[in-house]
């Protein structure tokens, strides 16, 4: 690997990104670049089960223990748009009060875990990724569409359009985190599949914002509830680290259940709701030196978010804003 050539390429798409950012959101807006439309913002527990493999024991699975978290869910589209338009999903968790030496010193006591609706990154390294922001940005995103097929990566295209969905609730998805991050002195990767009683029901005809509406019904009745599940890095032909575009399959690693996510009833749909979602930030840094993210994907994702985070919140006035346990019951 070119580590010059990578520096230049993630160094370019913060400059893309930024720009893009100025571009389209006025200052006092808020809105992130990354998966700008939050669904919602909701309280939630995550409580590492009691029994799970000694091997997996590291970092917060070390032991059974529960932590107060915060889950911001958004379309992935980098632009605000109706809920009808099908997209993929993403997850913003950030656990608090957690303990232990850190990959990064920005927050103290969080440990974020980041998760989208699709077992890979189909964009999966950093030159493709590159790309994707250079031409669909800069040029035009039928320029990236013809050169991703004329180099080969037609799969990319077709695992894209796939993917995209009008889900029944952002409850009812299984998300992924496809990208590795460590587990100790091993590589995982991680799932969170849903786990409720409750399911909704697509609507006949779909709104603007019908999965927060979808989801806000969920939570005025039901508990929800998600397994949370990790992957063992195998051998770099099958579970590689630097291509997140590669599935790892279950043939050759099985999911492991470790912990259980438990969002209880809550009204979020609310102006409160929306400004703290906005303010959170979520970044792959933000971790336990045991669960440090590991692949080229991770390492410009770790620039780019904390370039435009300390961006978007010095244009604006605002506060880089950890959450703390003691606050949690204040919102």
């Amino acid at each position: 690997m070119n580590h010059n050539k990578e520096s230049e390429w993630i160094a370019e798409m913060q400059s893309i990104l930024q720009e893009k950012m100025e571009r389209d959101y006025p200052v006092g807006s808020t809105h992130r670049d990354a998966h700008p439309k939050s669904l919602g913002l909701v309280k939630a527990e995550f409580s590492v089960l009691v029994v799970i493999p000694e091997n997996l024991k590291k970092g917060i699975f070390a032991k059974a223990s529960t932590y107060k978290a915060w889950i911001r869910f958004s379309n992935a589209s980098g632009k605000i748009q109706s809920d009808k338009k099908k997209d993929f999903r993403g997850i913003g968790m950030k656990l608090m009060g957690v303990e232990g030496k850190r990959f990064s010193t920005d927050e103290k006591f969080s440990q974020d875990f980041l998760l989208m609706t699709n077992p890979t990154m189909p964009l999966g390294t950093v030159k493709l990724f590159r790309d994707a922001v250079y031409y669909s940005i800069k040029v035009n995103p039928l320029v990236l569409v013809l050169k991703l097929l004329f180099t080969g990566h037609a799969a990319i295209l077709k695992t894209l359009s796939k993917g995209k969905k009008n889900d029944s609730s952002p409850l009812d998805i299984t998300y992924w985190s496809t990208v590795p991050y460590k587990l100790g002195d091993k590589v995982m990767k991680y799932k969170m599949e849903p786990a409720s009683a409750f399911r909704s029901q697509l609507p006949a005809m779909l709104s603007d914002n019908y999965l927060t509406e979808n989801m806000q019904e969920h939570l005025k009745k039901e508990t929800a509830y998600f397994d949370f599940y990790v992957q063992l890095f195998k051998n770099e032909k099958h579970t590689p680290i630097e291509d997140a575009g590669v599935e790892w399959k279950t043939s050759d690693s099985e999911f492991v259940k470790v912990a259980r996510v438990t969002i209880p009833v809550q009204e979020f749909d609310t102006p409160q709701r929306k400004e703290l979602a906005e303010q959170f930030s979520f970044s792959p840094a933000n971790a336990l030196e045991a669960h440090a993210p590991l692949g080229g994907i991770n390492r410009a994702r770790i620039a780019i978010y904390n370039a435009l985070s300390k961006f978007r919140h010095q244009r604006d006035g605002k506060s880089l804003k950890e959450p703390l346990v003691e606050e949690f019951e204040n919102y």
